[in-house]
């Protein structure tokens, strides 16, 4: 039999796309990972990594194997709950991340209570990828490379979504008649020179053009909201701009054609495959974000 180990770690690679992440996960350090990933290629005679500089990306029997592992995986994750069986209503974890419950799921949690009446939903938040990977959850949303990305049978995508700068309407009061938006205070999210893709850099967007980086916040949901607030521009992603386009708390400063397509993209994920219930609420979801963008989208014309 493979190393169970071993298959534990390529799992937990393949959805952080890094054997460091990985390891923060298992407890493990990067390179003994590293040692466990080449102990199952060795079992099995094939690489199922390949190393890139940076990154990885899965070969053809990694990705085999992934389909293969995520249902055993997802049936050994449900032995519990099968073996004790239920009674009464059943608790259903749901986890994501602090920004896309604030400013997407939030005003939507009475309407998905209501089409599962059946489950008492508890939601889990976190702030991190390490703290993601280690939430004990029933369905998990999380926000993933699209780059190489075979999605897993326990799997949901969301739609694609574009970053585009935004402001809030009082804001653009403030700029001189001869002056553009790249003259206001920018806002960024991250650590400096960390940007997970180059359509969250300001350097992207600037093109040479003199601007002024006034503050860096922690995550994208506080950067949305110091931006609604009128302290900046902020870059924002279709999904959690959304509701504030709908209800003019922000607006877009660029037009559709001028937009940049995220490198990332919300996954819905499971463990279990029997898990029906799972796999309902994560078609809810993307459906209900499907129409939200579609909304948000009818006031993207409306540029400055």
């Amino acid at each position: 039999m493979p190393p169970f180990a071993a298959l534990l770690a390529f799992e937990a690679v393949l959805r952080h796309g890094s054997m460091t992440l990985a390891g923060d996960e298992l407890g493990l350090t990067q390179s003994a990972v590293s040692h466990r990933i080449r102990a199952l290629e060795n079992y099995f005679g094939v690489p199922l990594l390949e190393r890139l500089n940076p990154g990885l990306r899965v070969t053809e029997a990694g990705a085999r194997l992934a389909q293969e592992l995520g249902p055993l995986l997802g049936t050994l994750a449900g032995m519990r709950r099968r073996i004790v069986g239920h009674s009464g209503q059943r608790v259903f974890r749901l986890g994501l991340s602090t920004p896309l419950l604030a400013w997407w799921l939030s005003p939507r949690l009475p309407a998905l209570c209501g089409a599962f009446p059946d489950l008492s939903v508890e939601v889990v938040t976190w702030d991190t990828a390490v703290e993601a990977a280690r939430a004990e959850v029933d369905l998990a949303l999380l926000w993933l490379p699209r780059a190489g990305r075979l999605v897993a049978p326990c799997e949901l995508p969301f739609p694609i979504e574009s970053v585009f700068p935004v402001a809030a309407p009082g804001l653009l009061d403030t700029k001189g008649p001869d002056q553009d938006w790249h003259s206001l205070p920018l806002l960024a999210k991250g650590r400096r020179g960390e940007e997970t893709g180059r359509e969250w850099s300001w350097a992207t967007w600037l093109r040479g053009r003199v601007g002024h980086e006034a503050i860096r916040f922690r995550d994208i949901g506080n950067s949305l909201q110091a931006a609604a607030d009128g302290n900046g521009v902020a870059l924002a992603r279709s999904l959690l701009a959304a509701d504030a386009l709908r209800h003019r708390r922000l607006i877009p400063l660029t037009g559709p054609d001028e937009m940049q397509t995220c490198s990332k993209m919300q996954m819905a994920r499971w463990r279990d495959p029997r898990d029906q219930t799972a796999e309902s609420i994560s078609a809810w979801l993307v459906t209900s974000a499907e129409q939200a963008i579609a909304i948000g989208n009818r006031g993207l014309g409306e540029t400055v």
